[in-house]
């Protein structure tokens, strides 16, 4: 259970040292004492990145299944030479004086609850994407990051990727002249999960602290490590696993620093009989007050893009360009082309070949952190905010089976109960989201 104590004392110290990152008996050149939180699947990219700079050092692992530490410590042991301590849980990190930053690859369901808690206790957040279950508590997330001051950076790494910032770079300068719609596309094969009964948390797993926030139900193996992604409890469909990276760029090459008014998303669970709840395909368009487009398109199945799995195209007046291959391998291989006029000229463009460029999202953040700076940060909160919240907008449309009208200032549908109702969610005590941070 979450001691009171530590609510009320986590909020008095971030708010009295809210600009102090290094615990006091650390001087401001040594290496930023991290806890990975979250190691089974994109929590071991944490450790091995955060392990590999100079800047920071992985002091603990946590994980609520002790099965899967063991590897990563040896593998934090191996690049930089300490052994970090292994922590079930994430309460005690929030506890530990001696954590300056915490590093969060839990699933989706517990992305908020982690973040506001380390932001309440005075620790800098590096938080995985999408950043939030559902709309509400990205807002609030993004609220506590300002409140205690906290350097909170969201883990679309593809916006600390060069050739990416190149091609935004050339969308947003006029290089395609006035662009007018984006495409976002996550053509990522998801093969049938089957089906499995219930049965009994396995040894070493902290199942009641897995479920958290989400609602208890018996353990089911297809509903935990990494098939949870398939389930409304736990995960944002591929819209917001994968596809949030497409759909940030998107966004990004838009210009727009708003959601849209009005959403629309059409699909379904096709060819598979199996376990998964959420859909395998879905096509949503996001219309802004301006006219301009935002659609996403998603299929786990099979798909007549050869090679093409992930990407973006930009639709201007003056041609269009292609943002390709652009997931987490953005970093080892990646291209841009801008094809121009009614003949589709090839124009600008790059290509950039595997192991051309080490991954820098991770030292962006730290850069951040020790120069207590924000400004600093490629992907900020509030943009993790902005891009989750699109990818939670389309699961509402779908959800609800029909096209919905948003308010981008309230941040709700205005008089339309059915939608609103999955801009949150019920809480399962003591692991509920604050309404107020």
């Amino acid at each position: 259970m979450l001691r009171r104590s530590f609510l009320k004392d986590s909020v008095t110290v971030a708010a009295g040292t809210a600009a102090v990152a290094m615990a006091a008996n650390r001087l401001p050149g040594d290496p930023i004492r991290l806890a990975v939180i979250g190691l089974n699947g994109r929590g071991r990219n944490h450790v091995r990145g955060f392990s590999e700079s100079k800047d920071s050092i992985v002091a603990a692992v946590c994980d609520v299944d002790l099965n899967v530490a063991g590897r990563v410590v040896e593998m934090a042991e191996k690049i930089r030479g300490n052994r970090p301590k292994i922590v079930q849980d994430l309460r005690r990190v929030m506890d530990d004086k001696e954590i300056d930053a915490v590093s969060i690859a839990t699933p989706d369901h517990w992305h908020a609850l982690a973040a506001i808690w380390a932001c309440q206790a005075g620790k800098d957040v590096y938080l995985e994407k999408p950043i939030s279950h559902n709309l509400s508590e990205g807002r609030r997330i993004v609220e506590a990051a300002r409140k205690y001051n906290r350097i909170v950076q969201t883990g679309t790494q593809g916006r600390s990727a060069e050739i990416t910032r190149e091609a935004i770079e050339f969308v947003r300068g006029g290089g395609i002249g006035k662009v007018y719609m984006a495409k976002g596309i996550c053509y990522k094969r998801r093969k049938s999960i089957g089906h499995k009964p219930d049965g009994p948390a396995p040894a070493g797993v902290d199942y009641d602290l897995w479920l958290g926030p989400a609602p208890q139900r018996a353990f089911n193996p297809n509903r935990f490590h990494y098939n949870w992604h398939w389930y409304w409890d736990y995960g944002t469909t591929d819209m917001g696993n994968q596809g949030v990276h497409q759909m940030d760029q998107a966004r990004w090459g838009l210009g727009k620093n708003e959601l849209p008014r009005k959403i629309h998303c059409a699909g379904g669970k096709f060819v598979d009989d199996d376990d998964q709840e959420t859909p395998n395909t879905q096509l949503t368009t996001f219309e802004y007050d301006d006219g301009t487009l935002l659609v996403f398109e998603v299929r786990g199945l099979l798909t007549n893009e050869e090679g093409t799995r992930f990407g973006n195209i930009f639709f201007g007046e003056k041609g269009y360009v292609v943002l390709d291959k652009l997931d987490w391998q953005v970093f080892r291989e990646g291209k841009w082309q801008a094809y121009m006029g009614e003949e589709g000229t090839p124009g600008a463009g790059r290509k950039q070949k595997p192991g051309g460029e080490p991954e820098t999202h991770f030292q962006n953040f730290l850069d951040a952190v020790k120069n207590r700076d924000p400004k600093i940060l490629h992907a900020d909160i509030l943009e993790g905010h902005l891009s989750s919240a699109l990818c939670h907008l389309g699961n509402i449309s779908y959800r609800t089976g029909r096209k919905l009208t948003f308010d981008p200032k309230t941040e709700t549908f205005p008089g339309d109960a059915e939608a609103n109702s999955y801009l949150t969610r019920s809480y399962r005590k003591p692991f509920e989201v604050p309404t107020r941070v």
